[in-house]
Order: structure tokens, then sequence, then C-alpha cells
């Protein structure tokens, strides 16, 4: 086995700090359901509580939850909030998670 250098250590640490809180906040099926739903397109609250079923206050914490980890925006739509993915290679990701049910 070859030894590792240190830049590539140190590569695959900055990494895993990096998105180790993205993938837990992708960890739990209702936000990766939400994150899915999202790629490409923006929805409220409202249309979130309809895809997933759950109630405004679960959906709420969960674009709370995925806010904090960086992956969801919100622009203001009239009394409502619009929630995208907020980075367009999260679209990407969220189609290639979603393409390996047929892998």
């Amino acid at each position: 086995m070859s030894n590792p250098s240190r830049t590539t250590v140190r590569q695959c640490r900055r990494l895993a700090d990096t998105w180790g809180p993205v993938l837990r906040g992708l960890a739990n099926p209702d936000r990766l359901l939400i994150v899915l739903w999202l790629a490409n397109t923006t929805s409220t609250v409202r249309e979130l509580e309809e895809v997933t079923g759950l109630s405004q206050s679960l959906v709420s914490y969960h674009l709370r939850t995925l806010r904090d980890a960086g992956l969801v925006t919100s622009t203001p739509v009239g009394r409502a909030n619009a929630y995208r993915l907020a980075h367009p290679d999260l679209d990407t990701l969220a189609a290639l998670v979603g393409s390996l049910e047929t892998a």
C-alpha cells in the first residue's frame, strides 16, 4: 500500500469538512425528498406540504435545516417565499441521486 501524500490527505479532509454538513442535511428522507423536488424548480412551503404530505411546521423545520446546511435559498414572492436549491450544481446532484434508482 502506498503512502498517501500530505496534500491528498489535506484535500480529502477539506472535502469531508465541507460536505459532511451537507450530507447530514440530506440524510433525512423528507429533506432529501424536498431537495429532489426542488431540482430545477422553485416551490413555496404550501407546495412542499402537498409534495411531502408533511405539516407546514415540519416543512419549515426541514427547510431551515437545509438552509443552514447551505442547500436552499428563499426569495419573497408576495406573502410567501419561493425556495430553490442554493447552487446549480445541486440540481445536477439531485438529478444524479434520482437516477441512481435505475442504476
